[in-house]
């Protein structure tokens, strides 16, 4: 509101002032009056609206911010609009709301009503509030009302302090400037190298060895190739295959044992190595992993039916397990959280509480997250907000500042942190310098395009005094508020849905480690500390936080409060958050299976098995998932055309075609003159084929059932295309191994500010 005419000050000193404040208002309002609201974050506009709505006749608690549906109407003696104008561009919008008709016999409120004063030049009933911080959490209110009130409220009402009517007045003593975090005397990020010194273990500032993989390849080849040779000159059987020179090596079980008894060696040389240097990082598992390729080559050249058809089985087999797992955690995931419906203060008042927000690159949304933390029902001075920036992005740190500067300067409660200019440029990172200045007894952090519920804060304390001390995190339910954009946004909102709302629930009562979402995760700060921060160089710091609690006893359960998010509307977009985030699921595994031993002393067979079927196994089946469904398709069509020729179903899946008369070809190997090892290998694994495609269809159904919120609708049909969504998500898991290779680091930026608003 760049102009007040005669308007009176007052200051109130605290929240039940402020809600006084709104009660006398509402004793003087009546059908047809509109009150616009406008202030900084936190100044109370939320607070006053409630105040209106109780005192006439509503329910105060029913009033939820309008931020999605940006209008709500609230029933009692005397009927409530409520209005949020802050997403519209001005008063033409208010037509496309159909507002003329919802207050036509009602009380307007309207949040940040500047955007659309113009609409109400000249009316009667009109209110303009306006609201600023003042010193010691007080708040100074300007009021303009209607002429017929002006005896009341055109004289000001101080309360505490001297106000001089008709004036604005800015709040004193707040910073102006942000905070610049300088880097260490070499230009490097001094908490960046301090994390590598204390855990270099388990950092991910370097991943595979690639020199241990060449190694282990070539050892792993000469030693099958040996094994094949020896067991050929004792004669310890027939070798299989034609030809006159390398007959001697058709013989797969030899060349497996061989392959295997290499990688064991290798395995054993890294330990010793280790042993000796003890700075060195773990290289075992780059052993199994030559030496897993080597023999799955050999296999499908040996014999290329039964080598893909093993291939395929084994891929079947474990794409079996991980199904049965979540179908598991799916089931006894019915528990929504922890949630409290009183909200009164615990002993000792509210603790002050650590926001961290990380900002890159957000011009188009930053301003979203200041309207989000007004929402919070929390008082602020128990705040600690870090809004975290890059030295690389003026444009952010501009428009934030432009926000701040027009209140008179960053809040007391918030912190504008520009981290040191340095690689790797990533969320965590940025966060760590959030955490070494973190007042708060309690943590979370919020991306710039979330909007939590308004209690949030509330309900993470509660739930903290209510659960064991070794509960160090809650992590809340994310949502999508643009799930009808468009298909895509339906399959990620119905894919998160299932996530928050019944798959993390499961793996809290299966007691295996949770990946935990990137934002909303809410933590006692004690414990953050224990664990030394974030990995700065893991692109998905969240679940490989959350494989740390849990080898530190610490316990993650599910906090009943919900985060909406933008979902992301744009394939290419989506594409690259997404291989972002299978690119670190890989890398996080790569990093905690260096000491595979280790880890399952640590946390347990049953963890272990959790850890691998729930972080190792997402990125690797969502890559082989293309191959799969290409090679399912080809197959399937060769088989219809051979079947529609007149051969029969089962000669086409277990017969061989000696005459070369039929374009498919056998799945089940079971005659006489089939190898007797790799024979009963593809009967047990064709059987598993079978059942992951029953598998599918059980996963498909679930998400139709539990892939929807109260309120959502829409849900079957992209439930029944979910092979289409599962088609991009291998294409972003190829795009994110490729980049574990090449960029490990690299986190890729996602775009955000492209969904459409909803009335």
């Amino acid at each position: 509101m760049s102009t007040v005419l005669a308007m009176s000050v007052r200051t109130l000193p605290n929240l039940d002032a402020t809600r006084d404040f709104a009660r006398r208002l509402a004793v003087d309002l009546q059908i047809g009056d509109i009150v616009l609201l406008d202030g900084p974050l936190g100044a109370g506009k939320t607070t006053i609206t409630k105040a209106i709505v109780e005192a006439l006749g509503g329910a105060e608690g029913t009033v939820t911010s309008p931020t999605f549906t940006l209008m709500h109407h609230y029933h009692g003696s005397t009927p409530v609009v409520h209005l949020d104008a802050y997403r519209l561009h001005g008063p033409a919008d208010l037509d496309g709301l159909g507002y003329a008709e919802a207050s036509e016999n009602a009380v307007s409120v309207i949040e940040w009503g500047e955007r659309v004063a113009g609409a109400f030049t000249g009316h009667a009933g009109l209110w303009q509030i306006r609201m600023q911080h003042a010193a010691d959490g007080a708040r100074l209110i300007e009021v303009a009302s209607p002429a017929r009130c002006a005896v009341r409220w055109n004289e000001p009402e101080v309360i505490k302090g001297v106000v001089v009517p008709g004036m604005a007045v800015s709040p004193e003593g707040l910073a102006t400037t942000p905070i610049i975090i300088p880097a260490d005397a070499d230009g490097r990020d001094p908490l960046t190298r301090a994390y590598i010194a204390n855990h270099r273990q388990t950092c991910a500032f370097r991943t595979l060895s690639w020199q241990w993989l060449v190694v282990a390849l070539v050892v792993a080849t000469a030693a099958g190739v040996l094994a094949c040779l020896v067991h050929s000159m004792l004669g310890a059987g027939a070798a299989v295959g034609e030809g006159a020179g390398w007959a001697w090596l058709g013989d797969p079980a030899a060349f497996v044992i061989g392959a295997v008894s290499a990688a064991g060696l290798v395995s054993l040389s890294g330990l010793i190595r280790r042993a000796l240097r003890p700075t060195e990082l773990p290289v075992t598992q780059e052993a199994w992993m030559s030496s897993g390729l080597v023999v799955l080559l050999y296999l499908v050249l040996y014999d290329p039916l039964i080598g893909v058809g093993i291939l395929t089985g084994l891929l079947c087999t474990v794409y079996l397990a991980a199904i049965a797992f979540r179908l598991l955690a799916l089931l006894l995931g019915g528990n929504r959280g922890l949630h409290s419906d009183d909200l009164t203060a615990p002993a000792g008042g509210w603790p002050m509480y650590t926001v961290l927000v990380p900002l890159y690159r957000e011009v188009n949304v930053a301003r979203n997250i200041l309207v989000s933390l007004e929402r919070l029902d929390y008082p602020r001075d128990k705040l600690d907000v870090k809004f975290l920036l890059e030295a690389d992005d003026p444009a952010t740190r501009e428009a934030l500042m432009a926000v701040f500067t027009a209140q008179g300067g960053i809040p007391p409660w918030a912190e504008l942190l520009v981290v040191p200019h340095a690689q790797p440029k990533t969320k965590p990172r940025a966060c760590n310098h959030g955490l070494a200045r973190a007042k708060g007894d309690f943590l979370v952090i919020f991306d710039a395009e979330d909007r939590p519920e308004p209690d949030q804060l509330k309900q993470a304390v509660l739930a903290f005094a209510h659960v064991p001390q070794r509960t160090a995190c809650l992590q809340a339910q994310l949502a999508y508020h643009n799930h009808r954009q468009n298909l895509l946004t339906r399959w990620f909102a119905m894919e998160y849905n299932v996530w928050f709302r019944r798959y993390l629930p499961g793996l809290a009562r299966l007691r295996v480690p949770i990946p935990l979402g990137g934002t909303s995760n809410h933590f006692r700060t004690a414990a953050l500390h224990e664990l030394g921060g974030w990995d700065p160089f893991n692109v998905t710091e969240d679940c490989d936080l959350g494989v740390r609690l849990h080898l530190l006893g610490h316990r993650t359960q599910l906090l009943d409060s919900t985060t909406w998010e933008e979902a992301n509307s744009v394939t290419g977009n989506w594409i690259r958050q997404r291989s972002r985030w299978l690119k670190g699921y890989f890398v996080t595994h790569v990093v905690w299976g260096r000491r595979p031993l280790w880890l399952v002393n640590r946390l347990g067979p049953w963890a272990v098995w959790g850890f691998l079927l729930s972080v190792l196994f997402v990125p690797l089946l969502a890559a082989t998932n293309l191959i799969l469904w290409i090679y399912a398709s080809i197959y399937a069509t060769l088989v219809g055309i051979d079947w529609w020729h007149g051969y029969p179903l089962w000669s086409l899946l277990a017969e061989r075609d000696y005459a070369n008369e039929r374009l498919s070809w056998p799945m089940w190997y079971g005659g006489p003159l089939e190898d007797s090892f790799l024979g009963p290998a593809s009967q047990v694994l064709f059987v598993a084929s079978a059942v992951l495609l029953a598998g599918n269809l059980a996963f498909i159904v679930i998400c139709g059932l539990a892939g929807r919120r109260p309120g959502q609708r829409g849900v079957w049909l992209p439930a029944l295309l979910l092979p289409g969504y599962w088609f991009l998500i291998s294409i972003a898991a190829w795009k994110g191994l490729w980049q574990a290779i090449v960029r490990p680091h690299y986190w890729e930026k996602t775009i955000h500010g492209l969904d459409k608003p909803h009335s």
